[in-house]
């Protein structure tokens, strides 16, 4: 109970603080969810092809680009990619030998896409063609293939969504499931490592030293607080934005798998937080880390960008984030694929691996003092 005490007291301290990252989370969810429509750019393309194979894959992909864009072939990559960094070109798309095999025997990428994060209508250009090769592969084992409804079912004038159960409740959902992401990790971040500081004080250390209650029960007091205090946070920030953004989703058979990965966050942000405040000793080094670790976090996991969009580098560094598998859950749900085990099994293996370095941080610190 004095855990939850000092917790309220921390966050009146903070409450204009708590109200600007809430006028955050709203406004970005605004913006994000306002762009969560399936269209295309109208807008004509200057596409490179690189073509190593003769399928009928290759041949209907290309014709179908080739009805509204402008086609340049080219032989090798490196001579695609000096136009493409030019803006010549907009993007990219190698058809490799096998293609067709590896799109409808494998889970292997069929296609090299390559595009300019810069080039707003070159991020257009993998959503076509990966939408051309997911339709292709869908007639294709339904015993239906027929390129004139294919390209007819593609046709923007159509609009046709592969997902048709997705309303426009649930797009804007998933742009707030986004967001949640990295506001929730800055608001624990600060408020639990407040908190942790706020039991730090000379005064209360000296308060449990003559407790009668072992130093390991109140650690377990302290840890059971804070996670109080993230399930209070998930239910406070969620249950407002549900019932005053989008009442609509009480409907939707998604919004129970966005509600358990939301959860499943917000504990291991929890446990992270109970890592941070052992590295952490003062208030103002919380600050830092509290402020510009989430946003780090935020621009390598693919919160603002794509991880596809980003360089290699980038794409291997994002996997050691609990934030990119987060987001690949939330994507998964948006796509109406609620197979979220293993987005779910990582994030929490991390943060069982924040709460085992959290207690050997803890011992060691210990182990110092004394």
């Amino acid at each position: 109970m004095n855990t939850l005490y000092y917790f309220m007291k921390i966050a009146r301290k903070n409450k204009i603080m708590l109200i600007a990252y809430l006028a955050i989370l709203l406004v970005i969810t605004s913006l994000i969810s306002g762009s969560y429509e399936v269209k295309y750019s109208k807008a004509t393309l200057n596409i490179g092809i690189i073509k190593n194979e003769e399928s009928q894959f290759a041949n209907s992909l290309i014709g179908y680009l080739d009805r509204d864009n402008n086609i340049y072939y080219y032989a090798t990559h490196e001579a695609a990619e000096l136009d493409l960094y030019t803006r010549f070109i907009d993007g990219i798309v190698e058809i490799p030998v096998d293609s067709e095999k590896s799109l409808l025997e494998t889970d292997d990428p069929a296609l090299r896409i390559s595009t300019d994060i810069t080039n707003s209508q070159s991020i257009f250009l993998e959503r076509i063609v990966n939408k051309f090769a997911l339709y292709y592969t869908a007639m294709v084992n339904a015993g239906q293939l027929d390129l004139q409804k294919l390209s007819t079912a593609l046709d923007e004038k159509a609009e046709v969504i592969f997902s048709t159960n997705q309303n426009i409740a649930e797009k804007k959902f998933a742009g707030f499931a986004g967001v949640y992401g990295f506001v929730i990790m800055m608001i624990l971040l600060k408020l639990l490592g407040d908190l942790s500081i706020s039991f730090n004080m000379k005064n209360i250390q000296i308060r449990n030293r003559i407790s009668p209650k072992s130093n390991l029960r109140i650690k377990g007091e302290i840890s059971l607080a804070q996670i109080i205090i993230a399930v209070l946070a998930f239910l406070l920030v969620t249950g407002f934005f549900l019932f005053a953004q989008f009442p609509q989703m009480f409907k939707s058979q998604s919004l129970g798998f966005y509600l358990l990965i939301l959860f499943v966050w917000t504990i291991v942000v929890a446990l992270f937080s109970g890592l941070i405040n052992q590295i952490s000793k003062s208030r103002s080094l919380n600050d830092v880390i509290g402020n510009a670790l989430p946003v780090l976090l935020m621009f390598l996991s693919g919160s603002v960008l794509p991880v596809e969009f980003m360089p290699e580098i980038i794409q291997k560094i994002a996997r050691f984030s609990p934030l990119y598998y987060y987001n690949e859950g939330v994507e998964k749900i948006f796509e109406s694929n609620f197979n979220i085990g293993s987005e779910l099994l990582i994030i929490a293996a991390f943060g069982i691996a924040f709460y085992l370095a959290s207690l050997y941080l803890g011992k060691e610190r210990k182990t110092e003092t004394i």
